[in-house]
């Protein structure tokens, strides 16, 4: 969205060109308005996070464990997982909730190695499915939630249903808490998603800075002010009536945002966040897996924004809901390095003074120039100050310096942007191989060092 409104400030501004002044001066005016359109919706975007993760940025209460009642189908989506998926199923079957409480199913998505057997043989049920014309996670759920149903019929019945990936660990507290969520009315929750593997390279690094810095200044943020989180592919809970009053219908290349949208749109309710239930996710090691995988993010991104951004706008205005556009606005926004890059070009612009150069280009960036280097320089460092502070209230201090890195990587989601955007109606999904080996017990042993106990289990009341 942010290219469509760049390119068509750059169209009407050449067309005006025309109009007004003639060929000779077209391009130049063109290139002023797309210079001086760029700017205003990234100062927009910049300052509309930055104002809301302050306005929301108060002290974390720790979630108050309640009496478990909710009954749990734990699924763990896999293709041709066999090297970790027994890890995943010996952690979840191990969780700090009533085991009579909860089935765990491994939905074996079109394998061809010995996931299922591996599963099998962890102690939990495997789902085999074979469809290779729908390949891809969202197909893989839509089929088993159908024998969920299917099993109704039998007396087995859940009153929710959470997702994993093959590649996740999970806090032993993590059922504890979702109950406790549903128990307060909440229908759709969303997990915090940590890291598995943080200090791999310097491509995990930058995974894990982004997201301990995200779950904190956008999904807490959200969560402190009522509106929605975003669900995040795995560690996503939704309740079974909900799945049955709308269906899943989610089956694009990002199909946790696609389902986010689709849910707060016909229901008018949020997703809700739950900030101590952790799971820890495996980051690609290479910047090459990663470029591909964020590609197929992108993709997915922008097929669902050109889906639904403007009628979440459309319903907001209409019935006075910030929720649907505030999530909109998250649909438009780019990444936080493209818009600090941005403004950080435009403040050097003004603080060199630049524009002074004699020619055309001097009278262009002079007359683009929407404020004073200083202004920019505002902007720029309460924007910028956001990961920063995230990072010191998640207790990840130790790990500042990995901004380096992770501002570096970010830059690369220009590219990843624009050939996202390019492919955004090809829906061909591709697999990332997971390998990394880690017990729950480490990763929890570094939580209770670093987020002060917050993964101790809770006694079961």
């Amino acid at each position: 969205m942010f290219i469509l409104i760049a390119g068509a400030c750059l169209l009407l501004a050449f067309a005006y060109g025309v109009l007004t002044a003639g060929w000779s001066e077209a391009a130049e005016f063109g290139v002023y308005f797309f210079l001086f359109g760029i700017q205003a919706v990234s100062l927009f975007f910049a300052g509309y996070q930055t104002l809301m993760s302050y306005l929301g940025m108060r002290k974390y209460k720790k979630t108050e464990i309640k009496e478990a009642k909710h009954r749990f189908a734990v699924l763990v989506a896999a293709h041709n997982e066999e090297r970790v998926i027994g890890q995943i199923c010996r952690n979840l079957k191990n969780l700090a909730y009533p085991k009579h409480l909860y089935d765990i199913y491994v939905i074996c998505d079109n394998c061809s190695d010995k996931t299922a057997e591996e599963a099998r043989n962890a102690g939990v049920t495997a789902m085999e499915r074979k469809e290779p014309e729908k390949r891809g996670k969202g197909f893989g759920l839509e089929w088993m939630f159908e024998r969920l149903w299917e099993m109704e019929e039998e007396g087995i019945t859940y009153d929710a249903v959470v997702m994993f990936d093959a590649d996740n660990l999970v806090g032993r507290d993590f059922l504890q808490i979702i109950n406790t969520k549903l128990l307060e009315g909440h229908e759709v929750v969303q997990a915090y998603l940590d890291t598995k593997n943080p200090e791999d390279t310097w491509v995990t690094k930058s995974y894990s800075f982004a997201y301990w810095s995200t779950n904190r200044i956008y999904q807490l943020v959200r969560e402190h002010l009522g509106l929605t989180a975003q669900l995040g592919g795995t560690g996503v809970t939704v309740s079974t009536k909900v799945l049955k009053d709308i269906g899943w219908g989610a089956t694009s290349l990002t199909e946790d945002l696609e389902f986010t949208q689709r849910y707060i749109l016909k229901t008018g309710k949020r997703v809700a966040w739950a900030h101590d239930a952790r799971v820890y996710d495996e980051k690609p090691l290479g910047f090459a897996q990663s470029f591909r995988q964020r590609i197929r993010w992108m993709q997915g991104h922008f097929d669902t924004m050109t889906r639904y951004a403007i009628p979440l706008l459309s319903e907001g205005i209409k019935k006075r809901k910030w929720m649907l556009i505030d999530s909109a606005i998250y649909l438009i926004m780019p990444s936080r390095s493209i818009l600090a890059l941005i403004l950080m070009a435009a403040g050097l612009l003004s603080l060199t003074g630049v524009y002074k150069a004699e020619g055309p280009f001097g009278n262009v960036v002079d007359r683009s120039l929407l404020f004073n280097g200083w202004v920019y320089g505002i902007f720029i460092l309460a924007y910028l100050s956001l990961p920063f502070t995230a990072m010191i209230l998640e207790k990840k201090g130790k790990k500042l310096h990995w901004f380096v890195v992770s501002y570096i990587f970010g830059l690369s989601w220009i590219p990843v942007t624009i050939l996202g955007f390019l492919k955004r109606n090809q829906r061909e999904w591709s697999h990332t191989v997971h390998t990394r080996s880690v017990a729950i017990e480490e990763l929890e042993l570094d939580g209770e060092e670093s987020q002060e106990g917050i993964l101790e289990p809770n006694p079961i009341k």
